[in-house]
């Protein structure tokens, strides 16, 4: 937990400790010494272009910095995957491992990614230990609903809303047994027959608001946002333990298809359904965001009319929020994911105590 604000200049200062210490670096990889320093010199390389980019980016007004975000944000992944995928990545050209046609685009509605071999594709296999299939469709509009930081520019451009719902974790217990507690706050969990909400059901049940809740979950008093409180049907034995084992904290994982990770100080963890009703296919806004500015790259380079402020002035809008919105947060996935650690923000005087 880091006890301030994120902020560019801190989490760039910290993955710079990555790349520029050399014990630091080499410390992620395996094999000789010397194997070990080739690694730490591609994946230093890697790193400072990224920060290069990314710096870069912060001086481009409006959506046109998409294109400098994407290519800071495709140099880290190259450096995260270093350790577990150097064949893919040194000295070998690979691809964005995402594909669309901007010649053919006319509306973001309208518009899909296609999955490909390369770099998304690895990075989703990483990050979430799952694979996903060469030729998967991904609607660039069920895409936005992913993304928390611009639930508000959606609602305004098209009537849309975001998917995603901010959750709160507490551990609890008796006598006998301990168990997770969560709080999800509006929207919540998506409602009718899907396999969002039957995910859920298999691992928490719906309960009433429990007494002293504010106690409970340290907030303030003045917190009033809505919630809704869910149960974990597995527990923990505790009998003879005078503590909550470790192993409680990991239930939450039981629905790890739709957990993603915070990037907002007012919750714990964000719950983001399934990209399909019907199916399961796991996209938390981090790799929600990477596909998204990887989309608005490409229509920067090969189609920058799709924002034209005066044609299609809803898309230019919603897309300077994407690059504006996005940059800070897909800094923290990327801290978290180099570090091979979650790492946390809340500054002093938020609603938790």
């Amino acid at each position: 937990m880091i006890g301030e604000s994120a902020s560019v200049a801190y989490i760039l200062e910290t993955l710079g400790t990555h790349s520029e210490i050399a014990k630091v670096g080499r410390a992620r990889f395996s094999g000789t010494m010397s194997e070990r320093n080739a690694l730490w010199r591609d994946f230093r390389n890697y790193t400072r272009q990224a920060i290069s980019n990314f710096q870069a980016a912060q001086l481009v007004p409006n959506r046109s910095a998409a294109l400098l975000y994407y290519y800071a944000m495709m140099n880290f992944a190259k450096a995260e995957l270093l350790d577990t995928h150097s064949s893919n990545i040194v000295d070998r050209r690979i691809g964005h491992g995402l594909s669309f046609s901007p010649t053919a685009a006319k509306t973001v509605s309208g518009d899909a990614l296609i999955v490909r071999d390369g770099i998304f594709r690895l990075l989703y296999e990483r990050r979430l230990g799952k694979t996903i299939r060469v030729g998967e469709r991904l609607p660039v509009a069920r895409l936005l609903t992913q993304i928390p930081e611009i639930a508000m520019q959606l609602g305004t451009v098209d009537g849309g809303s975001c998917q995603v719902a901010g959750l709160y974790q507490m551990l609890a217990r008796d006598a006998n047994q301990a168990w997770s507690l969560i709080a999800i706050a509006d929207p919540g969990v998506p409602s009718g027959n899907n396999v969002t909400r039957k995910l859920l059901a298999r691992g928490f049940e719906e309960v009433e608001r429990p007494p002293d809740w504010r106690d409970h979950f340290a907030f303030s008093r003045a917190f009033n946002r809505s919630l809704t409180f869910y149960e974990s049907v597995r527990k923990i034995d505790t009998r003879g333990v005078t503590t909550i084992p470790a192993a409680t904290a990991r239930i939450i994982f039981d629905i790890e298809d739709i957990l993603g990770l915070q990037t907002s100080e007012d919750f714990d963890a964000w719950i983001a359904p399934s990209l399909y009703k019907s199916r399961m296919l796991p996209m938390p806004p981090a790799l929600a965001r990477y596909a998204l500015t990887y989309y608005a790259s490409s229509l920067v380079r090969y189609k920058p009319q799709m924002f034209d402020g005066q044609l299609h002035p809803e898309q230019a809008y919603l897309f300077d929020a994407i690059a504006r919105e996005l940059a800070v947060p897909m800094l923290q996935d990327t801290l978290s994911a180099i570090s091979q650690k979650t790492v946390l923000f809340r500054r002093a005087g938020s609603w938790r105590a």
